[in-house]
């Protein structure tokens, strides 16, 4: 009964803590798209909600204030991701539940919203669940990474060899699911985030800073715990963003495999250094 109580109380202040961040970001990302719109948005006034959304409300600043509201619920459904993790049974259980019930908050904000005025109700249904499910492949990936540094720790602590040898390969599958949902999902997302369009943040914020920077963080953090295992994943890197090249865009963009395996590359050397020191010390 206790930890029901200690559960319940942790949704309510996650969803709480999680409702003004929605409804920060939604409207960043509308503010920097429109920052980054070619051509500009007429007048040169900044848009923060559709422009069909606010013909609906009759007001821009009526269609502000319910994209607020609903904004602040997809904030809240998302900031409760991590409470099935706390449970104790019934972790998997519980997160498909999350999924559905974000999925449906996502899908009637997005229609209250008019963010997917193009797309028929039962396609954007589809769609927001995958995306959903494959961002769940990639946080239990990375889940378990921290599940991974806490077993290490606590062997630690009792004088055991914190990294006992693992299975081949075993260590570095969390790295691909999290390749794989950086690099295919998220500039599917990107597009699909916004309702107006989102090609220009597509094709500059994420080739020159997202994708970089995934890349460099990812293989610094593989090559800092293992000292070979590393060496073929700004090869995977190079792979997972074709498919985004030729689906999203066309064969101009093949510079982003480049920008993934230096970026990796880069990393990985980085952390072999930092293993060394660490080691040295």
């Amino acid at each position: 009964m206790s930890e029901t109580i200690d559960i319940r109380r942790e949704l309510f202040r996650r969803a709480f803590r999680g409702f003004p961040w929605g409804v920060a970001l939604v409207y960043l990302v509308f503010v920097t798209e429109n920052a980054f719109a070619v051509p500009a948005p007429s007048g040169g006034n900044l848009l923060v909600v559709p422009q069909a959304m606010a013909e609906a409300y009759g007001s821009p600043v009526t269609a502000a204030l319910v994209q607020m509201l609903w904004s602040g619920l997809l904030g809240a459904a998302l900031g409760t991701a991590e409470v099935p993790f706390l449970l104790e049974r019934g972790t998997l259980l519980w997160s498909g539940v999350h999924v559905l019930v974000t999925a449906g908050v996502f899908f009637l904000t997005g229609w209250q919203c008019k963010w997917f005025p193009d797309i028929s109700m039962w396609d954007t249904w589809w769609m927001v669940l995958l995306f959903l499910l494959l961002g769940y492949v990639v946080r239990w990936a990375v889940r378990f990474l921290g599940w991974q540094a806490d077993l290490r720790a606590m062997r630690r602590a009792a004088g055991l060899d914190p990294d006992p040898e693992e299975p081949p390969g075993k260590a570095v599958v969390p790295y691909l699911l999290l390749a794989a949902g950086a690099e295919i999902l998220a500039p599917l997302a990107l597009i699909f985030a916004s309702p107006l369009n989102f090609w220009a943040l597509a094709g500059l914020v994420y080739p020159y800073i997202v994708l970089p920077f995934f890349c460099f963080v990812s293989t610094s953090s593989l090559a800092s715990r293992f000292r070979r295992r590393w060496l073929a994943y700004p090869l995977v890197c190079m792979a997972m963003i074709l498919p985004t090249v030729f689906i999203m865009y066309n064969s101009s963009a093949l510079f982003f495999v480049g920008v993934a395996g230096i970026t990796s590359l880069a990393g990985g050397l980085t952390g072999t250094v930092l293993r060394r020191l660490k080691k040295n010390q």
